[in-house]
């Protein structure tokens, strides 16, 4: 069975995205977005290909399967399917959703929840990291604003059936900003897992895209380049790009985007692994992730020259 031909989401960002040409401008352009919205607290995240959208696990799935775009219903199904196979065939009842979501994400099930850290180095190195089929490629930083409270389980987010479960509709999700971007929330979890404080993690949790209302309460005219139903082929979450020199923010979910060319890669790479000390074995410092290491990435960890 074919898996889902993605459209190239260069279209999405190029007209928002400043390119990285080496170590320096890394630096340069962290800093300038840091310290133009001194007040933000960022949250970042690194695709190793520039042509990838942002689109979770659960979401990428789901599409290879059904050839199309899912909708939030098909995704809450496909969780409540992966809630249920887990609670009784894997016998982990008792843990709330959300912290088995997480738990989920990090040993490769898939779900809603999209990594992010708050360490832009740790990012940059997800970005540059050696990978044999997108070395050649442009890579792509992404980073968020935590403009919301930050989601705490001590709250009513700590439950057995996720908040958005309960939402039937868009109706009704649009009233709680559920997709609308709106409501975004940045989830810093507990140490669930080795990854978790290795890697300084968080989540992003939303729902899929959707039109917020207007102030008299009806969908948007088009003054957007983007609709939901469009964003819906690149993301899985709202998000409305901005300009790092634009010191003002969008209201719905702004998203920063940096182009790193490949020669940029390689001398990012140097840097993060010899003289800051990012590397596989710290990001990933798991008995888990030596296993992928040996395994999979590179060819000749067992015969070459290690690392």
């Amino acid at each position: 069975m074919p898996d889902m031909d993605w459209p190239d989401a260069a279209e999405l960002f190029a007209p928002f995205e400043t390119t990285i040409h080496d170590w320096t401008s890394f630096q340069e352009h962290v800093n300038d977005l840091v310290g133009m919205h001194g007040g933000e607290r960022f949250v970042w995240r690194g695709q190793s290909d520039a042509k990838w959208g942002l689109r979770s696990s659960l979401y990428r799935k789901l599409a290879d399967q059904l050839l199309s775009t899912p909708t939030e219903d098909q995704v809450i199904a496909a969780e409540k399917k992966l809630l249920k196979l887990a609670r009784i065939e894997w016998r982990l009842d008792g843990i709330p959703a959300l912290q088995l979501f997480a738990q989920m994400q990090h040993v490769g099930v898939p779900t809603r929840l999209i990594d992010v850290t708050f360490n832009p180095l740790i990012a940059a190195w997800f970005a540059v990291a050696r990978n044999d089929s997108t070395d050649d490629l442009p890579g792509r930083l992404l980073a968020f604003t935590q403009n919301n409270r930050p989601l705490q389980l001590h709250t009513g987010w700590n439950t057995n059936t996720p908040r958005w479960h309960r939402l039937g509709s868009d109706q009704e999700r649009r009233t709680v900003n559920w997709g609308t971007g709106l409501g975004r929330k940045i989830w810093r979890p507990p140490a669930l897992h080795g990854r978790i404080p290795a890697q300084n993690a968080a989540f992003i949790v939303d729902g899929l895209p959707i039109d917020a209302l207007d102030v008299d309460g009806n969908l948007p005219t088009r003054r957007s380049r983007w609709l939901a139903s469009e964003l819906r082929w690149h993301a899985s979450v709202p998000m409305r790009l901005a300009r790092v020199e634009e010191d003002r923010l969008p209201r719905k979910a702004p998203v920063f985007t940096f182009l790193i060319t490949p020669n940029a890669k390689r001398e990012i790479r140097f840097q993060l692994e010899e003289n800051f000390g990012y590397k596989f074995a710290t990001v990933y410092a798991d008995i888990e992730g030596l296993a992928e290491y040996v395994n999979s990435w590179p060819a000749d960890a067992l015969t070459g020259t290690y690392p």
